[in-house]
């Protein structure tokens, strides 16, 4: 659950693209429809200056049904440590992308396998081709 749309796409395709099936909403009463209809291992939930306080967050989707295994908290500054006693991480922000997967994930996010890009076997080509001709130089 994340208010900022640019942020929560990205968040949403870097999860996708290591595998997760990631469900977005912008609040928390979204998140609780959600949470009402299905089941969750990990929600990540961002906290603006704005938001409720995690512990309501939290007592609100239990209230609703299904609450995630893991809950992993983003946020501006460190919570009160009575307020994340029930998180499995609170992140601070800006945080790099690698720190969110190793929460999500584990440890081993980082060394996974990520999908390979398109671009590096085209480098390779690009390079082969430059030494194809430059031998073709040579020879003539």
């Amino acid at each position: 659950m994340d208010e900022e749309q640019l942020m929560r796409e990205a968040t949403a395709l870097l999860l996708t693209n290591r595998g997760a099936k990631v469900t977005k909403t912008a609040t928390l009463d979204e998140a609780l429809v959600e949470l009402g209809s299905r089941t969750f291992d990990v929600a990540v939930i961002d906290l603006s200056s704005s938001s409720a306080r995690c512990a309501e967050i939290l007592q609100k989707m239990r209230a609703h049904g299904n609450a995630p295994q893991r809950v992993i908290v983003t946020t501006n500054q460190p919570l009160p440590r009575h307020e994340s006693a029930e998180i499995a991480d609170v992140i601070v922000k800006p945080y790099p992308f690698e720190r969110l997967l190793d929460a999500v994930f584990g440890a081993r996010a980082t060394r996974r396998a990520a999908p390979r890009s398109g671009v590096f076997p085209l480098v390779r080509r690009i390079t082969a081709n430059r030494r194809t001709a430059q031998a073709r130089r040579g020879r003539v």
